[in-house]
């Protein structure tokens, strides 16, 4: 990330809200739980699967954990009573791993419980490095509560190849695999484009290899390509794997490989926390950014 597509974000940031909506609610489905279930439905209708997720992370406050979860417990009631998809994604920080780790435990603990009754499938989200081994230790847990939780692995940390193994060797059978946002310590990750992109593939393979369901998430088309080439070598079904996409994002993709009779899930990201949430993607994607830039220019 350079110091121009910083100085870009710090600049969309000082914009009106109302401005910056203009461009986020591409990739937002809206403030509100209604928003989300609405855009989940649409998606539902187009053929693909979703997963919801109520926004808002590294919170300051056990309140705003305690409310994290009130917001998750409202969700996953309501996917139940609308008969939709019920798989959420969540992360720890939202519900204080930084603030309290046992009270962090306790909430999840019981969000999973609820999701049980409601036979909703649960995914633990993975953040920077600071966070793996604590995140991998309570995905653990709370598989033993209950089987629908699942977790995920970035590609660009050294260390995963090694946390697929011995996740498979556990009898985990349900991984998202990504590349990872957070820059991190060369030490730990690779930080060099086709490094991770390599990576990726390498992670794919041994889940594959290893019998696992998996969930690609990816926009790369390159990335795209190259897990098609695996799937049909070894004549994989379409209930073996998933392709997984951001709201907003790599539509074309998510089309065609909905056509071509592949399983795509999208992330119906959701609330109030929306404003901080896009800024992050503009950070992630400098053309998004000065896109942005450009336009709002023409509106002030």
């Amino acid at each position: 990330m350079g110091i121009l597509t910083h100085t870009m974000v710090d600049m969309i940031s000082l914009m009106p809200e109302s401005l910056i909506w203009r461009f986020a609610r591409r990739y937002i489905a809206g403030s509100t739980l209604s928003d989300g279930l609405a855009v989940a439905t649409e998606m539902t209708k187009q053929g693909a699967l979703t997963t919801l997720d109520v926004l808002g992370e590294d919170i300051s406050q056990d309140r705003e954990a305690d409310q994290a979860l009130m917001n998750y417990r409202t969700l996953i009631e309501a996917l139940s009573e609308r008969d939709l998809i019920r798989n959420i994604s969540l992360k720890l920080s939202q519900f204080g791993l930084k603030l309290n780790p046992d009270l962090m435990e306790s909430r999840i603990r019981s969000l999973v419980d609820l999701a049980k009754e409601h036979d909703c499938f649960v995914r633990i989200d993975m953040e920077d490095s600071s966070t793996t081994t604590r995140t991998l230790e309570l995905y653990r847990e709370m598989r033993r509560r209950y089987e629908r939780v699942g977790t995920v692995i970035q590609a660009c940390l050294k260390r995963s190849i090694d946390d697929i193994v011995t996740l498979q060797g556990e009898g985990v059978t349900n991984l998202r695999i990504c590349k990872g946002i957070y820059i991190e310590d060369p030490a730990i990750a690779y930080r060099d484009y086709q490094e991770v992109r390599n990576n990726y593939m390498k992670l794919v393979r041994q889940m594959f290899d290893g019998g696992s369901f998996i969930g690609m998430a990816t926009h790369d088309d390159w990335l795209i390509e190259q897990c098609l080439l695996e799937i049909r070598k070894r004549g994989l079904s379409a209930d073996r794997y998933e392709f997984q996409m951001l709201l907003g994002v790599g539509e074309h993709l998510r089309k065609d490989l909905l056509q071509k009779g592949h399983r795509v899930r999208v992330y119906v990201p959701f609330g109030e926390a929306w404003k901080a949430y896009s800024l992050r993607r503009f950070r992630e994607n400098p053309k998004i950014a000065w896109y942005v830039i450009k336009n709002l220019l023409n509106f002030v």
